[in-house]
């Protein structure tokens, strides 16, 4: 008796469960977070079934569904910012929080941001303000709109910035 595309994708899901919680965990690095991902992995593949073709590669098939909700809940995500105020200035500089779930707001931790902040506001050649605005999240594209500068000497003065910054900030890591 022929098995129906309902039984063959049910078990194919309960069969590399295991599997594609491994990727969802290697996707999100956190347990809570690939459990919700399995979890709408196993919806989208629920929806999708009548796309599947029984000689197809399931496991290729739900990897690629997987990957594509991870990168769409990562583009819909808004940034987590902070705000640390630098005083020399009254300018706000917003440092993304988005991988460091934890805050450390020690006096040494505050002392070490107006430090780190005091040298970006010493960035050569001018590119301050576009490293100050790809801080706080704009795209290469935005700043270069703003700026009238090519997108490659947008990133090129970013990089810039930032190599230089690794440099003299070697000892914040």
């Amino acid at each position: 008796m022929p098995v129906s595309m309902d039984d063959y994708i049910t078990s194919q899901i309960i069969a590399s469960q295991s599997w594609l919680f491994r990727l969802a965990y290697n996707l999100t690095l956190d347990w809570e977070e690939a459990k919700d991902l399995l979890q709408e992995t196993v919806l989208k593949i629920l929806d999708n079934k009548k796309r599947f073709t029984q000689d197809s590669n399931f496991k290729g098939w739900s990897s690629v569904i997987m990957r594509n909700i991870f990168i769409n809940q990562r583009r819909h995500t808004k940034k987590m910012k902070s705000t640390i105020k630098d005083e020399n200035n009254d300018n706000q500089i917003f440092i993304d929080n988005a991988q460091d779930k934890t805050t450390d707001t020690t006096p040494e931790s505050n002392l070490a941001a107006t430090e780190i902040i005091d040298k970006i506001n010493c960035c050569p050649n001018g590119y301050c303000q576009l490293f100050r605005m790809f801080l706080e999240g704009y795209s290469y594209q935005e700043i270069a709109q703003k700026f009238s500068l090519p997108i490659g000497t947008v990133k090129s003065r970013i990089y810039t910035v930032r190599k230089w910054l690794q440099t003299i900030l070697c000892g914040y890591k």
